[in-house]
């Protein structure tokens, strides 16, 4: 299991769910609280840096546990696992709208949840878990500066986390041609990096809870850093070999 999984649990049922919190901690998975419905979701996701949601179909309500997962993807993209005592079929067509990375049916089996828990992030991680919106067009409009500027996809370098705010890092050359009276520095945007992060392709690779990198502009990879162009990131601890498991690399 990856360092520092954090886990979000969404269960009416206060036993169960503690429950499955004991049972994650041991193997290694934080889980961020209990949340019984949309609302206390929202406000963990909101406060907390989470990795994965684990959610119970049947809420007691008002909203479901579909619509929950699609209020959530809309603060972060991340993977969803859902868990259920039953499911008519009917309500499968809606889960499919979520791409949930794996489906439980009461009683839960703990050891296959956990290795479900493992593969779907690893799935995540290499890109393989479709975001619910991908955006497809060249530029991405941005809240910015009293507005919303639009800047190239690919001109992007990285994104790193800011609260509920994010720090955008272009391109040196494209920056000047936005900004040319500027000194090149990032540009603040007023929307979570989770936000962001969904309408971006799949060669966005999420390489920290709070950074973001374009792949497409990686020039380099050392031991604890990489290179975007000329722009130096640190490499999280724990996190080289899952990055070079994303790229085709040709071993010595």
């Amino acid at each position: 299991m990856e360092l520092g999984t954090n886990l979000l649990l969404v269960e009416d049922d206060p036993f169960f769910a503690e429950n499955i919190k004991q049972s994650l901690q041991k193997a290694g998975i934080t889980v961020l609280g209990a949340a019984k419905n949309l609302k206390e979701a929202v406000k963990i996701i909101q406060q907390n840096f989470v990795d994965i949601a684990l959610i119970d179909i049947e809420l007691d309500g008002p909203e479901d546990g579909i619509t929950t997962a699609l209020e959530l993807l809309k603060i972060n993209w991340i993977p969803i696992i859902y868990m259920t005592g039953h499911t008519p079929l009917e309500l499968r067509e809606s889960i499919k709208k979520t791409h949930p990375a794996a489906f439980f049916e009461k009683p839960l089996r703990m050891n296959e949840l956990v290795v479900q828990i493992e593969i779907a992030l690893h799935n995540f991680n290499a890109g393989n878990l479709p975001s619910p919106q991908q955006n497809q067009l060249e530029y991405l409009f941005l809240p910015a500066d009293k507005g919303h500027i639009g800047v190239k996809i690919k001109e992007i370098l990285y994104i790193e986390a800011s609260g509920n705010y994010s720090r955008l890092y272009l391109s040196r050359e494209y920056f000047g041609d936005i900004y040319p009276q500027k000194t090149y520095s990032f540009i603040f945007v007023s929307s979570p990096m989770g936000n962001i992060l969904r309408e971006l392709p799949f060669y966005f690779y999420k390489l920290s809870r709070s950074v973001v990198i374009n792949l497409h502009q990686l020039s380099k990879i050392e031991t604890n850093k990489l290179f975007l162009k000329n722009e130096e990131v640190q490499i999280p601890e724990g996190k080289h070999k899952s990055l070079m498991e994303r790229l085709a690399v040709v071993k010595s």
